[in-house]
């Protein structure tokens, strides 16, 4: 009987639509087979019934049934396992098999499902050990902090050293569409190759580069909404809150503020406008739109790639007068211009536009916080005039929130340009010559107009006549102006030696040397007396008292360094960094110095007992390795003896000299940090089950800071010196499971990570904040233990930690001790850090839908806040709700004081820090929900598309906290008041022809 061969055609692509080329095509029992091409599309012969076998490198493999389907749409899913792809590295890439140090990559495939307009905010909750803080919702200063692996330091930055395309860089300039991956590098055997810069771990961010194949030109948009995730619950029932107030005045001693024919007219209004119950929450957060917009074309042949992206973001403030814009700008281009010569530019632009009020983010929230109910943004009488409180007195002279508005803005430009270009050389078989020279250049134009503007009291006086209030005047009147610039130029060239011995021995080899130079110079100025208030130029201004200032700062370094990495059949491994660090910033005769790591790692599942006796385990490795790095990202002439300009009187003239401000140790050394990890890597029937663990000891020693003993009698300010060590302890866990059951793809991923920091030396101590065995800038405060219910209590208690008579009401303080004195040694210590972090990313894919939700939590984090919105009427604040049950004795509250007046100094609850200000910052948020579908091939040939996407995405869609502030997740304690996370709905679409 005669075979019944059919022709199969079909493409095959990712699940963002980019055409594979190279992906394999077989029939499994014939073993015959072709490869995509550069259109990647396929043809083969093969019988119905036989089965297809369809494979791409870093990709999920395939297997398809020959049916009546003659022509095929094959979309590959990445691999979980991801054993055979290529991972970004210091200087260069690697097999992410043959890795032994902790390290982890995240695709711009993944960022990308949370369409937020700052990259920083996507990478939190995706690498264990990274912790990231967006304290602020505020657009163009929502930058996050980032932590790898805890505190580093407690004298200079704890900040990662961050890499675009192998070149310092800043991650918040880049547009997220245009980062093809992400890689962090954790510990010292991964980082040691940047040396000096590398103590707090290294972030690589690489952008999208052009790909053989047919060109694509692609468009992608979405439009979002945001409002702020949470208000705080305050007393805006004006007569509650005038009730309220003079209970709190009486109670510190003061008259009661307002009279009971103010209170009654208040309650009894008829007029609402006249006598409003004022919610300025609700007033001036508002939803806001952001939209973003790129346009890219990539593509290449042979020989050339290129890809080159056009992005524009526009983002408006859920306050008044907020708007940020962001123009970014790519261009990547490669070519072969010789068989063994290959060359290549890449050029990223951002210029960055932030208009926003002369009282901003939590500064100018807190003008919120502290708005009475009992007026409206302006007067009743229709005039437009602006209103700053009802009566005289009634905030202290602060100025109400349009007050502020319209009494000038301030404007920041930014350009940042990163250009490079390199070539590399195959000079012989296995051996590769790269050279990069970059130029990175900064430019911030801040330009900051104040001016005044009347405001009244919303209330007239015994005549109807509105007065001027004492609100309204800024801090500045005038013009303040600073023009900055940071220039840093890079060159570094590298060699590398890969080759095989006896087919089982593979060994690669990198030496290199590295160049950076920094100039950064800054001037500011300031006029007064301008003729209009719609002039924003100093030369508007008048010469009378105007201020002008500025200086230019210089670093540079120099290195040397390699790295060598031997693995024998793919089953050990072993690799070594080391790199020779010179700087401008550590005095000639210590500044330089030698970091390095080694690392080693054994494939288990590679023996033979594994695969023979248990064949389940797809993948089991256990790393291990240890090294020294080092920090230099401290001020840049700690060393050096520094002269001010100054003037003095000679005779009956002001004369030009210098004089010295500071005091300096010549004898500075490098801040050192050895870390030691240990890991383990895990996966199980081919990619159904896996994960990491890893444990890690971080000690930093040499900590360069400022000397806090220096008494003020000497007349020059500490000088930075080694002042001790600190130490980070801390696990890592990642599981994952991913399957696939019929068309319906699914998968599971949690990440986990805690750490424990300790002070382990330190030459002067501060008790709490810097103190030997104890967190660094730990809490160190008295334990509230409850509210004294009457004098008799008090008579028995210990002596209070106040110099003030106490009554019933007060907070009570435990005497630890016991002596019966309630003192300084009596305070206890609390950690700043978390207990632990935790995200859980869930996906699933079915014939072109794709959902996906991630959750993301903190536990065990807890925040000292004070202030306005927590506590009661500072400047006028209204008090949250719950101070309506306040204690009183008819209603003995033992979780809330007797009202007080903020700010008044009263000794039965301030002038000292407590629990009873403790606030738990745990939290556990739906950080994001994202749905998406891709048109089916036999759609886009309807209409000529490559690809075409659809998605609606929600970001902080809902947090479980205890805490009773806008949101638990900000950079720390302080001020209770605080701008807002943003709760945004995004619709989007990505087409691509």
């Amino acid at each position: 009987m005669l075979q019944q061969f059919v022709k199969i055609t079909g493409i095959i692509k990712d699940a963002e639509g980019n055409l594979l080329v190279g992906a394999s095509v077989s029939v499994k029992e014939t073993h015959k087979g072709v490869a995509t091409g550069e259109t990647g599309e396929f043809s083969l012969d093969a019988e119905p019934g036989q089965t297809l076998i369809v494979s791409y490198v870093g990709f999920v493999t395939q297997t398809i049934k020959v049916g009546e389907a003659k022509t095929l749409t094959i979309v590959l899913e990445k691999s979980p396992n991801k054993l055979d792809d290529l991972v970004v590295v210091g200087y260069g890439m690697q097999k992410k098999v043959s890795q032994t140090g902790s390290l982890a990559t995240v695709s711009g495939q993944e960022l990308n499902k949370r369409p937020a307009p700052n990259v920083q905010n996507l990478l939190q909750g995706r690498v264990a050990g990274l912790d990231i803080v967006q304290s602020t919702g505020q657009p163009g200063r929502d930058n996050a902090s980032i932590l790898i692996r805890g505190v580093g330091s407690f004298g200079s930055s704890s900040a990662p050293l961050v890499l675009v395309d192998g070149v310092i860089g800043s991650i918040s300039n880049l547009a997220p569409e245009d980062i093809a991956d992400v890689t962090v590098l954790k510990d010292a055997s991964s980082a040691a190759i940047y040396g000096a810069r590398a103590a707090n771990g290294v972030i690589l961010v690489t952008t999208k580069k052009g790909r053989k194949g047919q060109s694509v030109l692609e468009y992608s948009f979405n439009i979002g909404r945001s409002t702020a995730t949470r208000l705080p619950d305050l007393v805006y029932n004006s007569a509650q809150y005038m009730e309220l107030r003079n209970q709190a005045s009486i109670r510190v001693g003061q008259p009661a503020f307002y009279s009971q024919d103010k209170i009654d007219a208040y309650k009894n209004a008829t007029d609402k406008t006249k006598y409003p119950d004022f919610n300025w929450m609700d007033y001036a957060f508002n939803p806001a739109t952001t939209q973003n917009h790129r346009l890219g074309f990539s593509g290449g042949s042979e020989k050339t790639t290129y890809n080159f992206s056009l992005n524009y973001l526009k983002q408006d403030g859920v306050l008044d007068k907020n708007d940020y814009k962001r123009y970014n700008a790519l261009l990547d281009f490669t070519t072969q211009v010789h068989k063994r010569v290959k060359v290549g530019a890449n050029v990223n632009i951002s210029h960055q536009l932030i208009t926003e009020p002369w009282q901003t983010n939590d500064g100018l929230v807190l003008i919120l916080y502290h708005s009475a109910p009992t007026f409206g943004p302006y007067l009743p009488d229709g005039s437009g005039r602006i209103a700053s409180n009802a009566y005289q007195g009634e905030s202290a002279g602060q100025r109400s929130y349009p007050a502020v508005l319209a009494s000038g803005g301030q404007n920041t430009k930014r350009y940042n340009v990163n250009a490079q270009a390199f070539a590399t050389v195959d000079i012989a078989k296995g051996l590769v010559y790269e050279a990069k020279g970059a130029f990175s250049y900064f430019n911030e134009d801040y330009r900051n107009r104040q001016f005044p503007t009347p405001s009244y009291y919303y209330q007239p006086d015994a005549n109807g006549v509105y007065q001027l209030s004492d609100n309204g005047t800024p801090t500045f009147e005038g013009l303040n102006q600073t023009f900055s610039q940071s220039i840093t130029q890079t060159f570094y060239n590298t060699l590398t030696y890969t080759t095989t011995i006896a087919n089982d021995h593979n060994i690669q080899a990198l030496g290199g040397y590295e160049q950076q130079s920094n100039q950064s110079p800054n001037l500011t100025g300031t006029r007064r007396g301008f003729p209009s208030n719609d002039l924003n130029e100093l030369g508007a201004g008048s010469a009378t008292g105007q201020t002008a200032t500025g200086n230019t700062t210089e670093w540079a370094l120099q290195s040397l360094f390699g790295r060598i990495n031997y693995d024998y059949k793919s089953k050990y491994f072993l690799t070594g960094n080391i790199r020779y660090d010179g700087t401008s910033r550590v005095a000639p005769d210590t500044r330089w110095g030698l970091f390095g790591g080694v690392s080693a790692g054994w494939r288990v599942s590679e023996e033979n007992f594994i695969k023979e006796k248990m064949p389940w385990i797809s993948n089991l490795k256990v790393r291990g390795g240890i090294g020294n790095l080092g920090n230099q990202e401290i001020a840049n002439y700690p060393y050096q003896d520094i002269l001010t300009a100054s003037q003095y009187p000679f005779g009956a003239t002001l004369n030009q000299g210098a004089v010295l401000t500071r005091l300096v140790d010549k004898t500075l050394k490098w801040e050192s940090t050895r870390i030691t990890d240990i890991g383990l890597e895990f996966d199980f029937l081919n990619g159904l089950i896996g994960g990491s663990a890893g444990w890690y000891n971080k000690y930093t020693s040499g900590i360069l800071a400022q000397r806090t003993d220096v008494p003020g009698s000497v007349g020059l300010a500490a000088p930075t010196f080694n002042a001790g060590a600190m130490e980070n302890k801390g696990w890592e866990l990642e599981l994952r499971h991913n399957n696939r059951i019929g068309e319906v793809s699914y998968g599971v991923s949690a990440l986990y990570s805690a750490y424990k920091n300790q002070v382990k030396k330190v030459v002067v101590q501060t008790p709490g904040t810097l103190e030997v065995g104890v967190p660094y800038n730990s809490y160190y405060l008295y334990d509230w233990a409850g509210v004294f219910q009457s004098q008799e209590e008090i008579d028995k208690w210990a002596k209070q930690p106040n110099s003030g008579v106490l009554r019933p009401g007060d907070l009570k303080i435990k005497d630890q001790d016991g002596n019966g004195t309630v003192g300084p040694e009596d305070r206890i210590r609390m950690s700043p850090y978390p207990e632990f972090t935790y995200s859980l990313n869930m996906f699933a894919n079915w014939k072109g839908f794709n959902l996906t939700v991630f959750f993301q939590g903190v536990q065990g984090r807890k925040l000292l806040v004070r202030g306005w919105g927590i506590e009661p009427f500072g400047q006028g604040a209204p008090p949250p709700k719950k101070w309506l049950n306040a204690w009183t004795p008819q209603n003995p509250s033992q979780t809330l004081p007797a009202i007080y007046l903020d700010r008044a100094n009263y000794p039965g609850v301030t002038g000292y820090n407590s629990t009873f200000f403790m606030q738990d910052a745990s939290y556990l948020r739906l950080k994001n929900v994202y749905l998406s579908y891709s048109l089916p091939q036999r759609l886009l040939d309807r209409i000529s598309s490559k690809g075409l996407t659809v998605y609606i995405s929600g970001d902080n869609l809902l947090t479980s906290t205890k805490y009773e502030g806008a949101d638990p997740e900000r950079a720390g304690g302080g001020n209770f008041s605080q701008f807002p996370q943003l709760k945004t709905y995004t619709l989007g679409l990505n087409v691509k022809f």
